[in-house]
């Protein structure tokens, strides 16, 4: 079967059972060790054969060359790249699942190892959806992926066409947008956060564009105690998801 210039490379035993368990049908090729044909690669070859899935076996040079280092655990797979959600499909699943809704909001977030790392702490945080642009935004890529380490299928990913609307639709379903900004805002454990939410972090540069920021219903700021005046967008998205997830555990 021919690749795709689209299709996804990843590795490891955690980020290929992850995308066998949850999108099958995007699985195109597996390729395991050969010398280790017992335990989990078994296993996992097993699964793979049984939902359609051509398995191979080759050298650890082999899979080296297809993932790009040894840290391949083994397995590597070619995928197809997951499907995005419409963001009205996530609100529904939020309300018929009876929560408050959290989203991650990623306004022109350009390097995929933090879009990678954004979308794992989505995953490790539970939110509903991960938002971004279509344009001007890292792709989702073998590097995205690799990065997720496995969340790239567990973790809605609504792409829009234009982040000030989706912020203005958030807001007009009753979602409070939280723009993290270092000025003008208010420190992060003042914001309720029990409330349906959508946190909004701006890319490794510049922060939120003028234009998200204004759309945002609220600014708020982590406390920074250093010299360093700010967070990666990936530490920062931790910070903010995980104290949404304090304070609807003591509520």
């Amino acid at each position: 079967m021919a690749a795709s210039s689209k299709d996804l490379i990843i590795g490891g035993l955690h980020a290929a059972r992850t995308t066998l368990e949850r999108a099958a049908g995007d699985v195109l090729e597996m390729w395991l060790r050969r010398d280790r044909d017992d335990g989990p690669l078994a296993a996992l070859a097993r699964d793979a054969r049984a939902q359609g899935v051509t398995v191979q076996f080759v050298e650890p040079a082999t899979l080296a060359r297809l993932y790009g280092d040894e840290h391949h655990q083994g397995v590597v797979v070619r995928r197809r790249p997951p499907a995005t959600v419409e963001l009205d499909t996530v609100l529904a699943r939020a309300a018929a699942a009876g929560r408050a809704p959290l989203l991650l909001v990623l306004d022109n977030v350009q390097d995929p190892r933090n879009f990678g790392a954004c979308l794992r702490v989505a995953d490790g945080a539970g939110v509903d959806g991960v938002v971004f642009t279509r344009d001007r935004s890292a792709r989702v890529t073998s590097v995205v992926a690799k990065t997720a380490s496995g969340a790239l299928d567990s973790v809605a990913l609504v792409s829009v066409p234009n982040l000030a609307a989706a912020l203005k639709a958030l807001s007009a379903a009753g979602v409070w947008t939280l723009g993290a900004a270092l000025e003008d805002a208010v420190p992060l454990w003042e914001a309720d956060l029990t409330l349906p939410s959508a946190l909004v972090l701006g890319n490794e540069g510049e922060g939120l564009r003028r234009l998200t920021r204004e759309r945002c219903d609220r600014l708020v700021r982590i406390p920074m105690h250093g010299a360093v005046a700010s967070l990666n967008v990936a530490t920062a998205a931790a910070v903010c998801l995980f104290e949404a997830c304090r304070q609807r555990a003591a509520g």
